[in-house]
């Protein structure tokens, strides 16, 4: 080797080393920034054994950062569900909370055999009326929180809709800037871990597929195989709904224009944090929504009286009911929706429990017309046999017969079922996502170690060539002056 290609040698070797100083620098400095992988020089050795930084690269691993995409948009969808599902159970409880209807219908069917064994006690007929009352105000309370979640979640994808629209404009931008730097051969690195993040971000929303292009440009999918980004951001559409009544279907979720939500949806996601409010807004919320009127209007139907005309509403009523002269409440079934949000004791009793016991509640035919009566019990007695008498029902996920009592019971279980099974899938899901980030970031994360073991063969490396440097200048500076 000649002294001047030592030099070059050396000169070259000093270059890389710098150039892989800053990059481990940079390393250092983003020990800590979440998603920032390590990033390396592409050192060559040309053939006059120069070394030249070819180009700077980043770790990766595309197989489990595809996995932590999925995992995010799984937890996303449970987690959504386990929040509505736990607020329910803070307003409804357990099947033997006394809040509970379940245990509302069972205090009521007590009182009313107390009441039967002591129809003159009029603090006994109170009762009777006051846990009327207490199963009504559990009724009202628990159709609210439904009423309030569907709402709430309705509000939640209009949100989502928002931050989609952003998200995606970043990764526009990003992507962008990306692909002009990779086409010029610049470092883009940085920009790439940034679009990562907003990938990531995006996989809470919705289950994506992201394939990746020449220059470095990506495309993403949803998981139902819509067009979200192909260059450009594709178009994220949802109009609220500004009030949602029960039996009121919500409106659909758009990506691309095409119907992504929803029983008309062609092509339907099934991740993500939309697919989690629009499966409890549409589906969960409405279906314990319809076993809370499938309990009211069994109410209204058992406590009916006969009237001249037929039958008409007694102890338990709802303005938008009627009652057919065959005793079954709401002829019109669109007037069944949200019947747990409208019963009420009827005022007259509230004012005169004996109204229960007698009979004649709305005007119906009164059984006990002599007031000296105060011992008559045929009436509690027939309320008694009937409201523990099984009944049909058609709400889905509860019993479709029984008591009502039974049937309270059986949708208290349904909904503590459906919670206990979506709070295991979701801590399930979410230990499987930490264990998949944590191994991600193992291997393509910066260690504070490594790098800094790395910073002191650079720099011995530096000093090797300097030396060197040093060395042949020594040489030369001896060789001149021997001339």
């Amino acid at each position: 080797m000649t002294l001047s290609s030592a030099i070059n040698t050396a000169t070259s070797s000093l270059q890389a080393a710098q150039t892989q100083t800053a990059l481990v620098s940079r390393n250092i400095a983003n020990a800590n920034v979440a998603g920032a992988t390590r990033k390396y020089a592409n050192v060559v050795t040309g053939a006059d054994g120069r070394l030249e930084v070819r180009s700077v690269a980043q770790s990766g691993n595309a197989a489990l950062f595809r996995n932590v995409l999925n995992g995010t948009s799984d937890v996303a969808r449970s987690g959504v569900l386990a929040g509505g599902l736990d607020r329910l159970n803070e307003v409804i409880g357990d099947t033997d909370a006394k809040g509970s209807p379940a245990a509302r219908v069972s205090a009521l069917t007590d009182a009313l055999v107390s009441y039967s064994k002591a129809p003159a006690n009029s603090e006994v007929g109170r009762a009777a009326v006051a846990a009327a009352q207490n199963l009504v105000t559990s009724l009202n309370s628990a159709s609210d929180t439904v009423q309030e979640i569907r709402q709430d979640a309705d509000h939640e994808l209009a949100l989502a809709a928002t931050d989609m629209r952003q998200i995606l404009k970043q990764i526009e931008d990003l992507n962008q800037r990306i692909m002009a730097g990779t086409s010029a051969n610049r470092d883009v690195t940085d920009e790439v871990d940034k679009r990562d993040q907003q990938i990531q971000k995006l996989s809470e929303y919705v289950g994506i597929t992201v394939q990746s292009r020449g220059d470095n440009d990506v495309v993403i999918y949803t998981d139902s195989g819509v067009t979200m980004f192909d260059r450009t951001a594709r178009s994220i559409d949802f109009t609220p709904t500004p009030s949602l009544k029960p039996g009121d279907a919500g409106g659909a979720f758009r990506i691309d224009g095409t119907v992504v939500t929803g029983d008309n949806a062609f092509m339907p996601i099934t991740s993500g944090k939309i697919a989690g409010l629009v499966e409890l807004r549409d589906k969960v919320a409405p279906q314990f929504q319809t076993q809370l009127d499938a309990i009211a209007n069994n109410l209204i139907d058992v406590f009916s009286e006969t009237s001249g005309s037929g039958t008409a509403q007694g102890l338990f009523q709802d303005a938008s009911a009627t009652v057919s002269t065959s005793g079954t409440p709401a002829v019109v079934a669109s007037t069944l929706a949200g019947a747990a949000g409208r019963i009420k004791v009827a005022s007259s009793v509230l004012g005169d429990p004996t109204l229960l016991r007698d009979g004649g509640v709305s005007g119906g035919t009164k059984l006990n017309t002599d007031s000296a009566a105060t011992g008559y019990t045929d009436r509690l007695t027939a309320l008694v046999t009937t409201i523990r008498t099984s009944r049909n029902y058609s709400a889905t996920g509860a019993d479709t017969t029984g008591t009502i009592a039974n049937f309270a019971a059986s949708s208290m279980s349904w909904l503590q079922g459906t919670r206990s099974q979506t709070l295991a899938t979701n801590e399930y899901q979410q230990t499987l996502l930490e264990k998949t980030q944590s191994t991600l970031s193992n291997e393509t994360g910066i260690d504070l170690n490594t790098e800094l073991t790395r910073l002191l063969d650079l720099q011995r490396s530096f000093q090797a060539s300097s030396k060197i440097i040093t060395t042949v200048d020594q040489m030369m500076a001896a060789l001149l002056q021997a001339i």
